[in-house]
């Protein structure tokens, strides 16, 4: 039942209030003096006051601002017999809900009451969505979060610090499962585009023919099932970003509306002739070498050009191999707070298998690992012999060896991946460094102490 307070020296006051009030389906409260109010108001914990001005003990204005202090969500509502603009004026300032004048209108009297407590209501509503949302938006950061301190990791990061203040246009390139949609949206983050939308177009999952229409937006009767007027989510990426993800699976007459998008700052909805201005950042990202495809004439070398305006590459897990153990803890506790039960630890020699296997499936087929790992495991440790198999279809350079420390195992994997690149740069230092994420001098350091000459 609605509470509600009443502090007036005048017994007819106090007596009709609660009648009414009563009456009405409220449980009333009656006090004469301010400094009663102040400790019922404390104490019984009313939804709504009715409070006099003038007080035996004192002012009520001045015992408002206490309350104020105290209660600040009570909506309080000032009466008085000797009104006057200044003091509803001085009430409304101090933080009452309302001021009436006596002798009191009931009718007032109820509908001021109801409309303290809905606006009581909605900014309960207001404030638990608030929080809500504060807390979504953390848990969706830390799901979102960038994992993993190795040298490649590091480097990636100062990357996304340098260029996502800016609106330079970033094409993100990486194997599959690498996360270059968590670069981009960590470029957002970092951007002061950051309070506005975050728009994914993934080129690969929309029909050629539709492609356009999501991107652009379509007008009512444009083509079949085109029911009625649609913005695109270029539109919708108004002030915001636009992450064009599997750019490289767009079809020359989609590159080429891109293209003048990109040129112009304007589209047009299909169907339509009117021009549209939009301001929106683009990043994008591919699997796919688009050199490779502008030389088969299957990309246009004007639109990389103008999406590759800051070229982001996103390591391999196997070129980031000591982040595995991090990795695994983050997604052992992803899935423990889904669950709602206590995360699992993975046993040094699980994690330095982990460590050692060629992950073709880079961070998106470890976390499929961990979360099998741990739903098939019964006990709280997760050891060697409760991971899943390796694919026998993929093949590795080596294998853990009995005994073997994960210290051991790092080293002889990080040798390994060295002695790769390395053949692969042809025996060129600094490109090697810069593949792997090391300057110069680190590497030559790191060559000598894993005895590679």
């Amino acid at each position: 039942m609605t509470r509600v307070l009443v502090c007036d020296d005048e017994p007819g006051i106090r007596k009709t209030l609660s009648q009414i009030l009563g009456d009405e389906g409220y449980e009333v409260e009656t006090v004469a003096r301010g400094e009663e109010a102040l400790v019922r108001a404390r104490e019984s914990r009313p939804d709504a006051m009715f409070l006099d001005v003038w007080l035996p003990d004192g002012d009520g204005l001045a015992l408002l601002e206490r309350l104020r202090q105290d209660e600040p969500e009570l909506p309080v509502v000032m009466i008085s017999g000797h009104g006057t603009v200044e003091t509803a004026v001085a009430a409304v300032k101090r933080g009452a809900e309302d001021f009436l004048e006596k002798p009191l209108s009931l009718e007032r009297v109820l509908l001021t009451l109801e409309r303290a407590l809905e606006r009581r209501r909605l900014a309960r509503e207001r404030d638990h969505l608030r929080r809500e949302l504060e807390s979504a938006r953390a848990r969706v950061e830390e799901e979102e979060q960038l994992v993993g301190d190795s040298p490649p990791m590091r480097k990636l990061r100062e990357e996304i610090t340098r260029v996502g203040p800016t609106d330079a246009r970033v094409l993100i390139t990486g194997e599959n499962g690498t996360g270059k949609e968590l670069v981009a949206r960590a470029l957002h983050r970092a951007s002061l585009r950051a309070h506005r939308p975050f728009v994914e177009v993934n080129a690969a999952a929309i029909p050629d023919e539709l492609i356009e229409s999501e991107l652009f937006g379509h007008l009512k009767g444009s083509f079949t099932g085109a029911a009625e007027d649609r913005k695109g989510k270029w539109e919708e990426a108004d002030g915001g970003t636009l992450f064009l993800d599997e750019v490289g699976d767009m079809s020359a007459k989609t590159q080429a509306k891109v293209l003048r998008a990109i040129q112009d700052g304007r589209i047009t909805r299909v169907g339509g002739g009117r021009t549209i201005a939009t301001d929106v950042r683009i990043l994008a990202a591919t699997n796919r070498d688009l050199l490779d495809m502008i030389g088969a004439g299957a990309f246009r070398e004007d639109l990389y050009y103008r999406l590759n305006v800051v070229p982001v590459r996103v390591p391999t897990l196997a070129e980031r191999a000591e982040d595995v153990p991090a990795l695994v803890a983050h997604f052992a506790a992803r899935l423990a707070r889904k669950q709602g039960r206590r995360a699992k630890s993975f046993a040094s020699d699980a994690l330095a298998e982990l460590a050692l296997r060629p992950w073709r499936g880079n961070v998106r087929e470890l976390a499929n690992l961990v979360e099998r790992a741990v739903l098939m495991t019964s006990g709280s440790l997760v050891k060697r012999e409760d991971l899943p198999p390796e694919d026998p279809r993929v093949s590795r350079d080596g294998d853990i060896q009995p005994g073997q420390t994960l210290a051991e195992a790092r080293e002889s994997f990080e040798k390994r991946v060295v002695a790769r690149v390395l053949s692969e740069a042809r025996g060129n230092v600094s490109r090697a460094a810069e593949r792997l994420g090391l300057d110069r001098t680190t590497l030559h350091r790191k060559m000598k102490a894993l005895g590679l000459d």
